[in-house]
């Protein structure tokens, strides 16, 4: 009975009054739809009566992968939108067909308009989620993490020609989590190419800030599959420059400039092509700047030559891969359209760390901005793909091109060292040493002389976060 149905948890935690919203439901199960070449999909649909039950208290407001939205009563009552109100211009209220009664159901403007009544996301809403996410990643057994992050005023000061900041984290809410005491999380941040100028004047510096929050990267993108002939823009391998790309002398001036100013740079590449034009162009900023200790990362890396591999090598290059970019693949359509000698070298873990390469292990969280796939950040789901490239399943049953596949203890310095050395931080995090930050991890087996499958099946059972315990099993 609807009566009987207990508010879920989401209810119990959000204060009555308050908006809960979200999207794009039924987006999984249609991409999955789409793969099987199924066709007249359909997902379900919310009922209003049991969610009206569920959520007497809060306003709710889901938008569907087709643009199409939901709305409970409560949320169209505050809309004032009544059994009677009209539909409207470019947009219908659907009503049952039987009872006239509205199904909460809305279409075009309808729902776009509900939409626009929503109240901004205000700085204490998001920090309610940030300790949700912050206390998420604590139960996975992360102590610190690589961020992409913005200066608000400076982003607000700006006109940016794309979106180039996009997905970027506010950095304020770590500032103000931190002012608190309730950070429990260390961060490096990345900051976006474009504003690297203006850093300086809001007290942001190449290893600047403390061990709660540190400084010195900078981010880019370069492309979004930009192949070699004859694959170039072809098939499964269609893309270019990513939008944030404004021209090659401006990206070039930008790089060369936040590398003057002592910045690393880390830059999103997928592409063979991708890959050649950042090496070339990380060889230029080299070359304009003069020696140093630079600490340049290549992010994704899809796929690349065996000879930019090695180049990569040789310039010290660092690479954050993302396993699950792997797994989220066709690997049977991949190998057919990349051909034998080129998949060789994609997704090449393995002959980057023969070649020099020093190698993160990344998640790439949250996932794609199509919202179409959701990357785990639990490391060790992360280093099960590294050790194996299998998914979860276990499939493919050997792994693709298995002799690309990390040994444990690599992926465990992928986790862990590597990462402190990329943001400078090496003497102070990243291995268990006298002298360093207590931040540790216990587990429920030794996942050295474990199974694969038994990385798994293996539980987190306490982190500790400075020497105090911030999560424990029960």
């Amino acid at each position: 009975m609807l009566s009987a149905i207990e508010p879920p948890l989401v209810c119990a935690r959000v204060t009555p009054g308050r908006w809960i919203t979200g999207g794009d439901w039924g987006t999984f199960a249609f991409w999955a739809a789409q793969k099987k070449g199924e066709t007249g999909f359909a997902s379900f649909k919310p009922d209003l009566a049991a969610v009206d039950v569920i959520a007497p208290d809060h306003p709710v407001l889901f938008r569907h992968f087709d643009h199409t939205y939901f709305a409970n009563t409560r949320a169209l009552r505050i809309a004032g939108v009544l059994e009677n109100t009209p539909d409207p211009r470019g947009g219908i209220y659907e009503r049952d067909p039987a009872t006239g009664k509205m199904t909460g159901i809305l279409i075009g403007t309808a729902g776009e308009q509900m939409e626009k009544l929503l109240p901004p996301p205000a700085l204490a809403q998001k920090l309610i989620g940030a300790r949700g996410v912050i206390a998420a990643l604590n139960r996975a057994g992360l102590t610190s993490i690589h961020d992409m992050t913005r200066v608000d005023e400076i982003s607000q000061a700006q006109s940016f020609s794309t979106f180039v900041e996009r997905s970027y984290t506010n950095l304020a809410i770590y500032r103000e989590l931190k002012a608190r005491g309730e950070l429990t999380l260390r961060v490096h941040t990345f900051m976006a190419l474009a504003v690297w100028p203006d850093l300086a004047a809001h007290g942001i510096r190449p290893g600047g800030g403390d061990e709660f929050i540190h400084h010195g990267n900078i981010k880019d993108f370069v492309d979004g599959t930009l192949m070699f002939a004859p694959l170039a823009n072809a098939g499964s391998f269609a893309g270019n420059f990513t939008f944030r790309f404004l021209d090659e002398a401006t990206t070039q001036r930008q790089m060369d400039g936040a590398d003057r100013a002592g910045f690393d740079l880390g830059i999103h590449v997928i592409g063979d092509r991708g890959l050649n034009v950042l090496l070339n162009r990380y060889e230029k900023t080299i070359a304009a700047n003069g020696p140093r200790d630079r600490r340049f990362r290549i992010i994704h890396v899809w796929f690349a030559t065996p000879d930019d591999l090695a180049r990569a090598g040789r310039m010290g290059m660092i690479a954050d891969v993302t396993p699950r970019q792997l797994l989220g693949e066709d690997t049977a359509a991949l190998e057919r359209n990349l051909g034998p000698e080129r998949a060789k070298t994609a997704f090449a873990w393995r002959t980057m760390i023969e070649r020099g390469v020093r190698v993160n292990l990344v998640s790439d969280f949250p996932g794609l901005f199509n919202k179409t796939d959701v990357s785990p950040f639990e490391p060790l789901k992360n280093i099960y793909a590294a050790v194996t490239r299998r998914d979860p399943s276990g499939v493919p049953e050997q792994g693709w091109h298995p002799e690309q596949c990390l040994t444990v203890a690599e992926a465990i310095q992928a986790y862990t060292l590597n990462p402190a050395y990329a943001s400078h931080e090496e003497e102070r995090k990243g291995s268990i040493t006298a002298g360093k930050l207590a931040d540790l991890v216990v587990l429920s087996r030794d996942i050295l002389t474990a199974r694969p499958e038994e990385i798994l099946a293996t539980e987190v059972v306490r982190t500790i976060f400075g020497g105090k315990i911030v999560f424990e099993r029960e």
